[in-house]
């Protein structure tokens, strides 16, 4: 037999139910309406990432760069005077590493004094 408690359980049960039904419904929805939105801007930005490559692809054209480069760092070509030869046993030597550091220590030094020189 049906008591008055346990009618008041299950109409209390049934509320609690369909509360927790209601939200879940409503979560779900905003949900499905966040992933509608994500998909569109996807798409937008598939749409903008060709013009941004055309973009990136004219600003780091070598051409741009060199008349840049000329244009604001006043660059010069480089002479053949300030060329050196190279000298592998400068860092492949089988040699005391002392000796290297030593002879590469000589060759800046005598790169600096020569731009100094060439400053004055």
């Amino acid at each position: 037999m049906v008591t008055k408690k346990s009618s008041i359980f299950f109409i209390f049960f049934i509320c609690a139910v369909g509360a927790w039904l209601f939200y879940l419904k409503y979560s779900v929805v905003a949900i499905e309406d966040r992933i509608r939105y994500a998909k569109k801007e996807i798409i937008s930005e598939k749409k903008n990432q060709h013009i941004l490559k055309a973009e990136w692809k004219a600003l780091t054209s070598p051409e741009r760069i060199q008349r840049l480069a000329v244009k604001h760092l006043k660059m010069q070509q480089i002479q053949p005077a300030q060329l050196k030869e190279f000298d592998p046993s400068l860092f492949h030597s089988e040699k005391a590493k002392y000796r290297k550091t030593k002879r590469l220590s000589k060759l800046i030094g005598e790169l600096l004094s020569k731009a100094q020189e060439s400053e004055e």
